[in-house]
Order: C-alpha cells, then sequence, then structure tokens
C-alpha cells in the first residue's frame, strides 16, 4: 500500500466533505453517458468494468443486449476510447433509426419482398462508412480513382461541404497542369456503385457502432421485427468475415428476447453479450463515485482513495432505514432493491435523496420522499418508453392503484381479463404471444413492472425481469405462486390515489 493512500476519515474530513457536496450531488454522475464521460478523467476513475465488460468491448462482439440505462452508451464511448490508439482505424458511429430514414426506400422495398434485406443492410453499413472516408479525404488532393470518385460522389450528394481545404485542392487542380489532366480524365467515371463502395471498404479498417434499434420497433410489425433481425445478421457476417472491419450493435433487451422466437438466425449469431448488473456490480459502481467525491472534497487524486465502502456511503446515507414494519435495513441495499437493477436508475434515486436533503447524511424522512419522486418518475418513464406497444397501458399501470402490493395469480389474471374484455387495454400483435392475460402478465413482467414471488423456507423467491430476464417465457400461473407490483413502483401508484 502506498504511503500517501487514506484508508480512514477523520471527522473533520467527514465534515468538510459534507460541507463540500451539500446540496451538490454531481458528483454521482449524469444520466446520459455521453455528458457523464465528459468528465475530467472518466475513463481512469469513473467507469466501472463489470465482469462482462471486456467482452463487450472486444472486436469479435456483434451484439450488446441491456436494459435502458443499463450501459450501452458507455460501452460504446470506453469501446471507442480503446480503438482511438490506431490512427489507422477510421472509427463511426450512428444511430439505426438514422440509417433507416437515409435508406428508407431501399429498406422499404426489402420489406415488400419478404426477404434480401441482409445484403440491403450490409451496403447501408458500407455506404455509412465510405461517407466518413470521403469526409477525411476533404482538403487532400486525390489520385485514387476510388478515392476521386467516392468524394466526389460525397460532394454532390451534400454529406460533404466544400471547405477551405476542398477549395484550396480545387484551385491546385485548376492552375497545376499535371492535376488538371488528371482531374480531367476521371470527369466522365461513374460516382457511385455497389461494386465501389464495397471494394473501398475492404481496403479499409473501420469500426462501426450502431445504437437506437429500438426505435426500428416503435411503428410496429413483422417488417419492422424483421428489419432489426436482417441488420444484426449482416453485421455479424461483416464481423466475422472481414479481418479489417468490425460492426458492434446494441440492442435492448425487451426487443432483443422478442425478435428470437422463430428466427432462424438467433443460434448462429457471434459475440452476443448481455449488459446485467448484479448488486455487487452496483456497489463497485456506486463506490467509485464516493472515492471521486471524497477525493475532489479532500483534494486527491481518487486513485489515492481506499476507504472502506460502508465509511463513505455513510457521510451521505445513515447505515439503516426503517422500514414499514418497523424492521431496519441496510440503507445501500434499500435503494439497490428498489432501482431497476442499472446504474441510471441507481443515480436517479440517490440523487433525489441528496437533492432533497436538509442535511447530511440523508434522513429517513428524505428517502422516503426520494422514493416517491423516483417512483412516479419511473411510472412515467414506462408509459412513454412502453405505450406504442400497449395501447392503454397507463390504464393498466393506474389500475393497480390502491390495490394490494402482492397478488394470488388467479386474482391477478382475472383483474387483467376485465381490462382486456371492456377494451381499455391491448397488446400490439407482436409484444407477445399465449392467451391475452397472460401476455399481458408476461409484458408487465418483462417491463419490470411486475415481479415473481416462490414460496422457499418462510420467505419468498424473487424472480423479476431485471435479474432474470429470460424468466418471463415459463412463468407459471397457479396460486402457488404470489404475483406482486414492484416495490420500484407501488409508492408511486399510491401518488395517484392521493
Amino acid at each position: 500500500m502506498r504511503n500517501d493512500q487514506i484508508t480512514s476519515l477523520t471527522p473533520s474530513q467527514v465534515d468538510l466533505i459534507r460541507r463540500r457536496w451539500f446540496r451538490d450531488s454531481s458528483f454521482i454522475g449524469y444520466p446520459n453517458a455521453e455528458r457523464d464521460s465528459a468528465q475530467e478523467k472518466w475513463y481512469e476513475h469513473l467507469l466501472v468494468q463489470p465482469d462482462w465488460f471486456v467482452r463487450a468491448t472486444s472486436a469479435s462482439t456483434t451484439v450488446a443486449v441491456a436494459r435502458k440505462g443499463a450501459g450501452k452508451s458507455a460501452v460504446r464511448i470506453a469501446s471507442m476510447e480503446k480503438r482511438r490508439s490506431d490512427a489507422k482505424t477510421l472509427i463511426v458511429s450512428a444511430s439505426a433509426d438514422e440509417l433507416a430514414s437515409l435508406h428508407a426506400d431501399r429498406l422499404a422495398r426489402a420489406a415488400n419482398r419478404g426477404y434480401g434485406a441482409v445484403s440491403d443492410w450490409m451496403q447501408i453499413y458500407a455506404d455509412l462508412i465510405v461517407r466518413h472516408l470521403a469526409r477525411d479525404m476533404s482538403g487532400t488532393l486525390l489520385t485514387s480513382d476510388d478515392e476521386i470518385a467516392i468524394r466526389a460522389w460525397a460532394k454532390t450528394n451534400g454529406i460533404t461541404e466544400r471547405d477551405f481545404g476542398e477549395r484550396i485542392v480545387d484551385a491546385i487542380k485548376t492552375l497545376v497542369p499535371w492535376a488538371r489532366k488528371l482531374a480531367s480524365e476521371n470527369e466522365e467515371q461513374q460516382k457511385e456503385s455497389d461494386e465501389r463502395i464495397t471494394r473501398v471498404v475492404g481496403a479499409s479498417d473501420f469500426v462501426l457502432y450502431v445504437d437506437d434499434f429500438d426505435n426500428l420497433q416503435e411503428k410496429g410489425g413483422a417488417a419492422s421485427v424483421t428489419l432489426v433481425r436482417d441488420a444484426i445478421e449482416a453485421a455479424d457476417r461483416i464481423t466475422h468475415s472481414n479481418r479489417s472491419g468490425e460492426v458492434h450493435l446494441f440492442v435492448r433487451q425487451d426487443l432483443w428476447l422478442n425478435i428470437n422466437p422463430g428466427w432462424h438466425y438467433s443460434d448462429k449469431v457471434s459475440g452476443v453479450v448481455h449488459l446485467n448488473w448484479d448488486v455487487g456490480d452496483l456497489r463497485k459502481w456506486t463506490q467509485q463515485r464516493l472515492r471521486f467525491a471524497v477525493g475532489t472534497a479532500l483534494g486527491l487524486n481518487p486513485r489515492l482513495v481506499n476507504v472502506p465502502f460502508d465509511d463513505m456511503w455513510h457521510v451521505f446515507f445513515p447505515p439503516e432505514v426503517r422500514l414499514k414494519n418497523k424492521t431496519e435495513s441496510d440503507s445501500f441495499s434499500y435503494l439497490v432493491r428498489r432501482s431497476m437493477y442499472t446504474p441510471r436508475s441507481l443515480q436517479s434515486i440517490i440523487k433525489f435523496a441528496l437533492d432533497g436533503a436538509d442535511r447530511l447524511p440523508v434522513s429517513g424522512t428524505v428517502i422516503e420522499e426520494a422514493e416517491w419522486s423516483y417512483s412516479t418518475g419511473q411510472l412515467e418513464f414506462l408509459k412513454t418508453e412502453f405505450g406504442s406497444l400497449c395501447i392503454g397501458l397507463d390504464i393498466c399501470l393506474q389500475s393497480f392503484t390502491g390495490k394490494p402490493l402482492e397478488w394470488v395469480a388467479s386474482e391477478l389474471y382475472k383483474h387483467l381479463r376485465g381490462l382486456l374484455g371492456n377494451g381499455q387495454v391491448r397488446l400490439h400483435k407482436d409484444v407477445s404471444y399465449g392467451e391475452p392475460d397472460i401476455a399481458l402478465a408476461r409484458f408487465l413482467y418483462r417491463i419490470g413492472f411486475l415481479e415473481v414471488r416462490y414460496p422457499q423456507d418462510g420467505r419468498y423467491e424473487v424472480r423479476d425481469v431485471m435479474r432474470h430476464p429470460d424468466h418471463w417465457k415459463s412463468i407459471r400461473t397457479d396460486d402457488a405462486v404470489r404475483w406482486a407490483v414492484r416495490s420500484a413502483f407501488f409508492n408511486g401508484l399510491k401518488s395517484f390515489g392521493r
């Protein structure tokens, strides 16, 4: 251990840290990785690397599957940072829905055909890479036929602007005899062709990152699901048959679970990594933020802070929280259980508590109020995020207002049949399968609203989609199983009855 490391905090240091961060929760980070990673030394001091992290950023990984807020963007940013050391490699990041919009006609024709969209997606990826290559060519004197054609195609399609460097090169082409002769020789050549684009891509080292595939699902329908499947198959083929290129896709967990049934290629996709956080991972994530807070307040490099987790946590939060049944619970475990088991979710509830505190450590009353605010916000998130997949989702969720936390299975299904029977609630046909009431229960489980509790030796073994994402396919329906509204939402529901 280095002599300049600190392993404990004195009362005066604790007081200094509290005064520094009172009503300033910025040390806990930001909900979006783009802003969070902009902090100084993010890669060194704040980035947490769970067991799956190395695989998620490896060259052989095609698909990273994660819940909202689980760190898809953080993995992408860290992976890009890792590859920046190779100056020869072109790094491209794009949004799947933007790509689909740019190539809507091409994909519409593929969807109407009902087949062949894999090759279309491969060409779309190649097109994107070549556009970025063309942008990098700006301001240089080109001599290769392919480079000249690609640059000219990019300019005429408005992808790159005629910047100052481009004007200088145009002047050279006009004034220098050999450059003018070379330019005139290439005037009549075909600027764009699939063969030329494929050839240029094949000669380039590139890494392509594509996110936001869940936006393609919003319209609904089998065509959209098929397009996502074909995009994944195309990326998988490129990555594992091209030594100089990688394509990495980021897919939301519920979409991944939805596209797998009946997909002929699902067992062939190589390099699928699931970004599932457990309690230990979330504890490490919080520890990094606390070390950053302590180091900043004391004027130390966070690497030198080697204080036990509980000592740092108790600077901001009490050791225990008193529950409704008068028992005590560890405060960190209490907050984690009410989160959605993602860094963004945990960051949100911690921030609510810190921002509402009138002193540090945060009191139990403030934690309770933070839970109300967090729960209400999460309910609104469910409605906006999944409303397109379930007509009347807001009515469905609010129908549990004033109802008990736990439900015997038969009572739950009776309640759901009532919602479906009067036409207030209707699932999109491609969201789930089976009997309508069971399908709706599965859907509410998949989005994290409900959890399943199995009796086990005087207590319940809890299954929720945050930690058991595949469990929704085989949920039991007998009364030996109890369904429950997750505590993350239970208090938020009560706010509707106020």
